[in-house]
């Protein structure tokens, strides 16, 4: 299940009428523009909630297949919860729940939980969420 929300309207894939959903069988041509932003949520019940912005438009001969999106994610800097020195090489899949568990190679190797409960970091804003490491 996912959903996305423009200013007032959101989209989802089991639209709720009773709460102004409406479905998510419409064409982004109608909807996407320059300088847009707007919301997305998906996997609801290990919700990753992402706001998203169009940078942009393709300039070129029009694909007859359709629109075609493109996309790219800044990875964040993610700094060691132990040391506080350096950046975040691994997350325990435990200790993320209470912000503590973004950890370097050096903290990693004496974490508590043991080596089998930490994922590395990757790109992704899906990191560490229920296990996913790239």
């Amino acid at each position: 299940m996912s959903m996305f929300e423009f200013a007032d309207e959101t989209y989802s894939s089991a639209p709720d009428p009773d709460y102004g959903d409406k479905s998510m069988r419409i064409k982004l041509g109608r909807l996407l523009h320059k300088g847009l932003t707007f919301r997305h949520e998906y996997d609801m019940g290990s919700t990753t909630e992402l706001t998203l912005k169009v940078v942009g438009e393709r300039s070129g001969a029009k694909r007859a297949s359709g629109i075609e999106l493109l996309a790219r994610n800044d990875a964040p800097v993610l700094t060691c919860t132990a040391c506080k020195n350096a950046e975040a090489a691994y997350v325990c899949s435990d200790c993320q729940y209470d912000e503590s568990g973004w950890l370097c190679e050096s903290c990693a190797e004496e974490h508590e939980c043991g080596e089998e409960m930490l994922l590395p970091v990757v790109n992704s804003p899906r990191v560490g969420v229920c296990d996913y490491s790239g």
